[in-house]
């Protein structure tokens, strides 16, 4: 599964990337090549949610020490696709949340 996500950091501040998960690997790569990524096992990620106020559009996770949000739904655009993006999110739910 490959789909383009944003990556949120702070109030408002996100980076738009690309999250893939591959044999049993969760690859998210940014768009911007100077920005750090990550290619982990599945196995060493861990509080992976879905609350409720993302709706299904986004999820929250950690990697060690280090917390990751991302939204399937562009953020900070008017005219983002939220019905593709919750699409995703629920499809990611189901790989993600079936670990």
């Amino acid at each position: 599964m490959l789909t383009p996500v944003w990556r949120l950091s702070g109030m408002a501040g996100s980076e738009p990337g690309h999250l893939d998960l591959r044999g049993g690997r969760l690859v998210y790569t940014p768009a911007d090549e100077g920005l750090k990524g990550f290619d982990v096992p599945l196995s060493e990620v861990s509080e992976i949610s879905f609350p409720w106020h993302y709706f299904n559009g986004g999820f929250k996770m950690r990697i060690g020490a280090e917390k990751f949000r991302f939204s399937f739904v562009e953020p900070h655009d008017q005219y983002a696709d939220i019905i593709t993006g919750r699409a995703t999110g629920k499809a990611w739910k189901k790989c993600l949340l079936s670990k």
